[in-house]
């Protein structure tokens, strides 16, 4: 049987549950991509995430290439133009079967649903399997058949139904019989705009397997404590490799529990730890899939629809540039700008100052995320700005509000991340850096808060009441 795979978000050989249904059901395998400077601008995806993802495509190629597989890319208009690219390629390539894993979101839901149908009027088969989620989205349920929509118990029962079987993932991918179709990628038309250092993310899987590997050796028996202080490079940094399907979950937690007796909730804490970050990305994308609404900018909890957001532009350029006056912020956020990544704790002190103190929307600083991060995830950054501003799942209450000073503080006691990122505080001690006085702020050329932090916070309080009420 000669057929196609679709890569989407899995640009992976190892643990790819499509790609080896149709390695094992034919002789003839071609391999396609679709790529869409629309669609990918109508998703809001970051110039330095394309980047990462045409050089990931290439290294994909490579690795085809070894088995006789072309990787052709497809360009395209959007989401409504695949059905019919899709089924064009198979018309003209005479190919009897098509393969690919699924994604989530309504957008990408509507576009699968509406190429099975044009697949089916042609009498082309097609099969599609779930692989960003040990669980098919959707099955794990509290006791009363409703979607989980705290983090807790969803993890209880994540861990309670896990089954060993799900982690038999390792295939022997053997060379198929060769095509006349040329692999193209010498063209994506795309131009570089962001800032970011690529020398921080090397591409392909093995690169990827390499990393989870190396952290869990030498990273995670620190990882519980590590993963707090951001000066510290005690995290895996594997959510780019994540967010484009180069390395899936499911290899994340089987060398994980490899790593630590095969036991969830027990041994090794720094791995327990670090299993609960990838559960965490599982509930999230749970939580799109079971509550739609999310996918489409409204909040999950609706009372707060009603919060009157503030917007001042001047305060939104000084956030986004790192000019705040607030040290421990303007670092993040220009590490943001040179790293195209930011700390995850920093995602969360950033986030619940933008939504708190600033008081802005939330949809304009998660917005600024996707248009920014090289590992942006819809899902997970959706459920960690509106976890920040206390509008969705499982979120922080609303009066919850942290300090950034006090977070700077805690977090970074010595200010060396405050001085890396913040080069004119590079000569102030660290009794002084988190909160610089007005002469430091002088003499440093840093400047003045943009705003006052306990007004800020009563204000905010004070809006919340208003909206509940």
């Amino acid at each position: 049987m000669k057929s196609l795979f679709w890569f989407r978000g899995d640009l992976r050989l190892d643990d790819n549950p499509g790609l080896k249904a149709c390695f094992e059901n034919s002789e003839e395998v071609h391999a396609i991509f679709i790529f869409s400077k629309r669609q990918l601008n109508l998703h809001n995806e970051s110039n330095v995430k394309i980047d990462f993802l045409i050089k990931n495509l290439i290294s994909l190629e490579s690795d085809l290439k070894d088995l006789n597989i072309p990787l052709t890319i497809i360009k395209s208009d959007g989401f409504e133009d695949d059905p019919s690219v899709i089924s064009q390629i198979a018309n003209e390539r005479k190919l009897e079967k098509v393969f690919w894993n699924k994604q989530f979101g309504e957008d990408e839901a509507n576009r699968d649903t509406k190429t099975s149908d044009l697949l089916s009027a042609l009498d082309i088969g097609f099969e599609s399997y779930h692989d960003q989620v040990v669980y098919v989205p959707g099955t794990l349920r509290t006791g009363q058949d409703s979607p989980y929509s705290v983090f807790t118990p969803f993890k209880r029962k994540w861990i309670e139904n896990f089954d060993m079987n799900f982690l038999d993932i390792d295939y022997k991918y053997e060379k198929k019989n060769a095509t006349n179709i040329k692999s193209n990628l010498d063209d994506f038309g795309f131009e570089k705009t962001h800032q970011a250092d690529m020398s921080l993310w090397q591409e392909g899987e093995k690169e990827a397997i390499k990393r989870v590997k190396f952290f869990l050796r030498d990273k995670a028996i620190n990882y519980s404590k590590d993963r707090n202080d951001p000066i510290i490079d005690g995290t895996s940094r594997i959510s780019p490799y994540l967010a484009l399907g180069i390395i899936s979950p499911k290899r994340c937690i089987l060398e994980a529990l490899k790593a630590n007796n095969f036991e969830f909730t027990s041994g090794h804490i720094g791995i327990t730890k670090w299993i609960d970050e990838i559960v965490w990305r599982e509930f999230y994308r749970n939580i799109m899939f079971s509550f739609p609404k999310v996918s489409r900018g409204m909040p999950f909890q609706d009372y707060s629809k009603s919060i009157q957001w503030r917007f001042n532009e001047s305060e939104l350029a000084a956030w986004k540039s790192g000019h705040t006056g607030f040290p421990i912020i303007d670092a993040a956020m220009r590490q943001l700008l040179h790293e195209g990544w930011m700390h995850n704790r920093l995602r969360m002190v950033v986030a619940m100052f933008f939504t708190k103190n600033m008081l802005h929307d939330w949809r304009l600083g998660e917005a600024y995320f996707m248009q920014n991060l090289i590992d942006a995830d819809f899902s997970s950054n959706n459920g960690g700005w509106q976890w920040s501003s206390s509008t969705g799942t499982d979120a922080a209450p609303y009066f919850r509000i942290f300090n950034p000073i006090t977070q700077s503080t805690n977090f970074d006691k010595e200010g060396l991340f405050i001085k890396k990122y913040v080069p004119e505080l590079k000569e102030l001690d660290k009794s002084v850096i988190h909160n610089p006085p007005a002469e430091h702020r002088k003499y440093c050329k840093y400047p003045n808060p943009i705003l006052d932090l306990k007004e800020s916070r009563l204000r905010a309080i004070e809006a919340f009441k208003q909206a509940k009420s």
